[in-house]
């Protein structure tokens, strides 16, 4: 069965330009990790920061993307840095027993490495060319 990856990235900033700048990063590293794996990928908190306003609507924006990941076989962490909410999202995890995949080491933005590190946990668990 193709696995659901649940894609956590930084989202928070001072100005809605800074979150406009972190959208364009996620979807970098959407395209990049949709091109290097064949994983289903869950983005469920991306509507609630492009449609809603933050200070309404994080509390229930974060209890439903927890809802989300339980549903998912594992996260991946990226965008440089993990976050307090990607915090609360890969603890969430954990305590939900799924795979905790960090490429936040590779930086803000998807590079070489990062496919690179993609195709090796593919490979690893027996997920390539399928």
């Amino acid at each position: 069965m193709k696995p659901v990856v649940y894609l956590a990235h930084p989202v928070g900033a001072p100005d809605r330009d800074g979150i406009d700048a972190n959208l364009a990063r996620v979807r970098r590293w959407l395209r990049a990790i949709v091109d290097a794996t064949d994983w289903s990928i869950c983005a469920s908190w991306m509507p609630y920061v492009e449609a809603l306003d933050e200070d309404r609507y994080r509390a229930r924006g974060l209890a439903d993307d927890l809802a989300c990941l339980e549903r998912c076989d594992a996260i991946v962490l990226v965008g440089g840095r993990v976050s307090a909410g990607m915090a609360i999202e890969r603890d969430h995890a954990v305590t939900c027993g799924l795979r905790v995949i960090d490429l936040t080491a590779c930086g803000e933005e998807p590079s070489d490495a990062a496919r690179l590190l993609l195709a090796a946990e593919m490979a690893l668990r027996g997920e390539a060319g399928r």
